[in-house]
């Protein structure tokens, strides 16, 4: 009888820990865009929208190329999935960050974005 308890304890531990969790800290204003990196330094990430008219036009000062649906952005979930080609991502509430001091010629529209898995 006892290890029956146990194994009951367990089992509703587990399930407390593991259960579910909706993250309420980001709440969602754009979903589902898709993106490129197109520069990217110390104080700006410059991603290019490329489904959705957001963002302005933008000249990258260290080439001169011009580019369309040019964002900064503050990426919150970096370190989870790392940047190649295209991705999917959501724009959600800003909320307070550190930036780095160097000036850079970014992209006029800032956003803070959270990566999308594919």
């Amino acid at each position: 009888m006892r290890s029956t308890s146990v194994l009951l304890s367990a089992i509703c531990l587990f399930a407390l820990f593991c259960g579910c969790r909706k993250d309420d800290r980001h709440p969602v204003s754009q979903k589902g865009l898709r993106g490129k990196v197109i520069y990217s330094s110390c104080a700006t990430t410059a991603v290019q929208v490329l489904n959705k008219n957001i963002g302005s036009g933008w000249t990258n000062c260290h080439d001169q190329q011009t580019y369309q649906h040019m964002i900064d952005v503050m990426i919150t979930n970096l370190d989870t999935w790392p940047i190649q080609g295209e991705f999917t991502f959501d724009i959600v509430e800003t909320e307070p960050y550190g930036r780095c001091a160097m000036a850079d010629c970014g992209p006029s529209q800032s956003f803070t974005i959270a990566i999308i898995k594919d």
